[in-house]
């Protein structure tokens, strides 16, 4: 049985942030924090299924579902104050949720534009005291997301398809020169790690990416 917590942080008057907080009944020492992509929810396959893995071994989950994408202020702003706007947002809400809680290890992982809130975090170590990373489908066109994943000194795995219109070459094979990064790329997956017009290896790419997550998480 699991505890079940949907509620929001009022970060200011512009930006409320509705997030889930899915914890065991046996107390854990573990939480995997979860940033999902602008069209890719925390309901969306690779966030269901890591969901039900991390609960299955007694990881905790916190799912923070920002919805800045549909905020009329959020659009108007600068790149570098919406990166700013989406950083605070993830940060208030780790904040205000865990501040009573003591977890001995973090697992954060990102998808899409999530990387963005987590490539900052990565490199001011603000709110998560040592964390272990998960990129999917990280922005590696956006410099900071690229070079926090590169120099990364913390335990990180980055998954990519080859057909992601932010799958570039080069930039994946540096990444591979961090011994302290683990990298996947699915052959022919999109930047929503589907394969389109087959199914079936749509499913097979789920699968192996979901297999990477807990073989790098335990």
């Amino acid at each position: 049985m699991y505890h079940v917590l949907n509620d929001q942080v009022f970060r200011n008057e512009n930006s409320t942030i509705p997030y889930t907080w899915i914890r065991s009944e046996k107390p854990s020492k573990s939480i995997c924090i979860m940033l999902p992509g602008l069209g890719y929810s925390t309901e969306r396959p690779i966030f269901y299924y890591a969901t039900s893995m991390c609960l299955n071994v007694n990881v905790d989950v916190l799912h923070i579902n920002y919805n800045f994408a549909k905020n009329e202020h959020f659009k108007k702003l600068s790149e570098a104050d919406q990166e700013q706007w989406m950083y605070e947002d993830v940060k208030a809400v780790v904040e205000k949720v865990l501040m009573d809680a003591h977890y001995d290890q973090w697992i954060l992982m990102s998808k899409s534009i999530g990387t963005i809130p987590m490539a900052m975090e990565w490199t001011q170590k603000n709110f998560i005291p040592n964390a272990i990373g998960i990129w999917l489908t990280p922005l590696l066109k956006v410099d900071s997301v690229y070079h926090a994943i590169l120099e990364t000194k913390l335990p990180s795995l980055c998954v990519i398809g080859d057909h992601d219109h932010h799958y570039i070459e080069e930039r994946i094979s540096l990444l591979k020169n961090n011994e302290i990064l683990r990298t996947l790329v699915i052959p022919k997956a999109d930047h929503s790690l589907e394969i389109p017009g087959d199914t079936s290896a749509t499913i097979n790419a789920a699968r192996e990416v979901i297999t990477s997550i807990q073989e790098f998480i335990f």
